[in-house]
């Protein structure tokens, strides 16, 4: 089975379905409330936001020229996508990924309290699953194939953390350089933006036109 096969089986998908009217909506509502940092989540736990903030803080770090992710809402954003965008069923998995992480970060820590974990001591989780060889994710991919399907056969099945956190984490990874790409600040501000677009120019040195920035969407 190759990876977009088992993508399509394993619901891993929702960081996909981003271009639906619904999670454009979504978007405009986290940019036009201003900053919505810290505001009660909708679908997931006050814990679980915290803990997905300090992950997407880790792929999408603030640097001199740029916001981080919190900083333009995409926690916000993930959860009232979960929240009002993707399927029960991918919801349900959602959580159970995001639960295993968590209480994995609070066994390794000795901690109940996995709130007061920092960036520094989730980082290393991040990169053990981001930064797996081809190779490595295809078994990885193969494995989270085998446990839903058994799943869905009523098969008990174990779910090893490794599996876990790689569907977990690539999925936020997809959703916060997409949602972060597309807010309003990144748009606006970082990205080359021309709100009344003029005539179509095809072949431009990107350099001289944007200063070799992309252009916003």
């Amino acid at each position: 089975m190759n990876r977009r096969e088992a993508l399509k089986k394993l619901g891993l998908s929702f960081g996909f379905l981003v271009g639906a009217p619904t999670a454009v909506s979504i978007l405009q509502g986290c940019s036009n409330s201003g900053s919505t940092a810290g505001a009660t989540a909708m679908f997931f736990t006050d814990v679980e936001k915290d803990i997905i903030t300090k992950i997407v803080d880790i792929i999408l770090p603030a640097t001199a020229d740029t916001p981080s992710a919190s900083e333009v809402n995409v926690p916000e954003f993930i959860d009232q996508y979960v929240n009002e965008v993707v399927s029960i069923e991918e919801q349900d998995r959602t959580k159970e990924y995001l639960g295993k992480f968590i209480e994995q970060l609070s066994a390794d820590n000795d901690s109940s309290d996995v709130s007061s974990l920092t960036e520094d001591d989730i980082r290393p989780y991040v990169a053990e699953s981001l930064e797996k060889s081809p190779e490595e994710e295809q078994r990885i991919y193969e494995e989270i194939n085998n446990y839903t399907q058994a799943k869905q056969n009523g098969e008990s099945i174990e779910l090893f953390d490794e599996v876990a956190n790689f569907a977990l984490l690539t999925n936020l990874r997809s959703m916060a350089i997409w949602s972060y790409k597309t807010s309003q600040t990144v748009g606006e501000e970082i990205l080359a933006y021309e709100p009344i677009p003029g005539r179509q120019e095809g072949c431009v040195d990107l350099e001289e036109a944007t200063g070799g920035r992309a252009w916003s969407l």
